[in-house]
């Protein structure tokens, strides 16, 4: 007996050892911070870097900021706005993402809003099209300049708002104009010569994604640029309050366009400039959308005791990737109801960086192979259009 505890003991604490070692290795191995570089020509490998950003530039909570760059093989480039939620009153404001929140499992409503500081370790996390490991990823050779997201504000705001909630005040930099203004600058400056530009980003990135790519256009005016929303779909007659007073974006001087109740679709058809530009928009969703059918919920005060949320953002969804096909913008969709979770009514939320980039089909067509084909081949293909039209 003696001996059977003896084993026992050693065996839990070889596990605890392995899980420590494991741990260790994630934290400061696998995920450790990307060394500094300042310029394009300081990176000599093919391994993550970070770059400080100044002027002016912080995340919400008033930390420091950087982006972070790849450098590939290739002179193709990617210009990455990432995703990160969003805050506009107290009671979102007081409600940040964290470790706890986000290993609180799945809710019916949404429990936590926005990133308050930089997670540096998503760039070396990024899958899909990010994988340059992957022999079946078309864009594996490509640079990524990741452009992460920490103020709650789709990368467009410029003002300090002090939210109160609960008697509790909570002070927040919406730094999203200068920090994404100082990306592009370090862009502009390091990319001079290059061959095709893909400006993407995923959920609120997916928003940054449509609002900047007209001046990557403006800079580089003698390409074609490639602009890919995956996830940018969020209706509510708060906008015009939430951009332009709580945000202060200045969407007309600044962003170029009038807002109305489909802020993606008014930064794609609805601009207040006459400049013509060469950029193709690609525009995902899947057709339950986790996520931003709970955002949804929030910002239009709507009951999530029934699936009728869902649905009306399903709606919304349709109407718009159709009056956006009928534009004459040039404009390809994908979406689709891969993965569909009937006791949930839902489906994933964002495709192109995770697992679900070549496992995601629409019209018995990858996500990946979609994307390729717009972008590598520049064929116009647009797929999923019987679920527009259910």
């Amino acid at each position: 007996m003696e001996l059977f505890w003896l084993i026992v003991e050693w065996a839990a604490l070889v596990v605890v050892a392995a899980a420590v070692l494991g741990f260790l290795y994630f934290y400061f191995i696998k995920f450790a911070h990307p060394g500094e570089v300042v310029r394009i020509e300081d990176i000599k490998d093919g391994n993550w870097h970070s770059v400080p950003m100044k002027g002016g530039t912080m995340c919400s909570d008033g930390s420091a900021y950087e982006i972070y760059i790849r450098k590939g093989s290739s002179k193709n480039l990617m210009i990455y706005f990432a995703g990160g939620g969003a805050c506009w009153d107290g009671y979102s404001a007081s409600r940040p993402i964290t470790l706890m929140s986000a290993l609180g499992g799945n809710s019916r409503s949404l429990k936590s809003f926005y990133f308050p500081k930089l997670q540096w370790f998503y760039p070396k996390a990024m899958g899909g099209i990010g994988d340059d490991k992957d022999p079946k990823n078309a864009f594996r050779d490509w640079n990524i300049v990741f452009v992460p997201y920490c103020t709650g504000d789709m990368h467009i705001g410029d003002i300090k708002n002090t939210y109160t909630y609960n008697g509790k005040k909570i002070e927040i930099h919406h730094n999203g104009r200068k920090n994404s203004l100082a990306a592009l600058d370090w862009v502009f400056g390091n990319f001079r010569d290059t061959d095709k530009i893909l400006v993407l980003g995923e959920s609120t990135g997916a928003f940054a994604s449509a609002f900047y790519t007209p001046l990557v256009a403006d800079h580089y005016a003698d390409k074609k640029i490639y602009s890919l929303c995956d996830a940018a779909m969020l209706t509510s007659g708060r906008w015009k309050d939430i951009l332009d007073t709580v945000w202060n974006s200045q969407s007309q001087k600044n962003l170029g366009f009038k807002i109305g109740k489909d802020i993606f679709e008014d930064a794609l058809i609805h601009r207040v400039d006459s400049v013509k530009r060469q950029i193709k928009y690609l525009h995902s969703n899947t057709l339950y959308d986790d996520v931003f059918t709970k955002f949804g919920a929030v910002l239009n005060h709507q009951s999530t005791g029934s699936n009728d949320f869902i649905d009306q953002w399903t709606a919304n969804t349709k109407a718009s990737m159709t009056r956006l096909s009928n534009s004459d913008i040039d404009y390809n969709f994908f979406i689709t109801n891969w993965g569909y979770d009937p006791k949930k009514h839902a489906t994933q939320h964002t495709i192109t960086t995770n697992e679900f980039y070549h496992k995601c089909t629409a019209d018995g067509v990858s996500y990946a192979e979609w994307l390729k084909r717009n972008v590598i081949d520049d064929e116009n293909l647009s797929l999923g259009q019987t679920l527009i039209q259910q």
